[in-house]
C-alpha cells in the first residue's frame, strides 16, 4: 500500500520558502525541496488550494524523520493511504 503525507502551501514558514529549490520536470509537474527535509514535494493545485504532496515512507526511520521535520517547523500534515 503506498501513502502519501499532504501538507499545505500556506502552512509553509516563509523562511523555508526563502531558501526552497524549486524544479518543474519535461511533464510540467512541479517539485519544491526544502532545507533539511529528508524527501522532495511535489506541487498540486486543489480546489482547497496550493498543497505539496510527499510519498510517505515505508521505511520506519525515514517516516519518522519526515513526520518530525514538519513537526518542528510547526507544519501540520494529512497522511492518506
Amino acid at each position: 500500500m503506498t501513502a502519501q503525507a499532504y501538507i499545505q502551501y500556506d502552512d509553509v514558514p516563509e523562511t523555508l520558502l526563502d531558501d526552497a529549490r524549486w524544479r518543474v520536470d519535461d511533464t510540467g509537474v512541479q517539485f519544491v525541496g526544502f532545507d533539511g527535509c529528508p524527501l522532495i514535494g511535489q506541487v498540486v493545485e486543489t480546489p482547497e488550494g496550493v498543497q505539496i504532496e510527499f510519498a510517505w515512507p515505508h521505511s520506519t526511520e525515514l517516516r519518522h524523520a519526515l513526520g518530525d521535520w514538519f513537526t518542528h517547523h510547526g507544519i501540520h500534515f494529512t497522511v492518506v493511504a
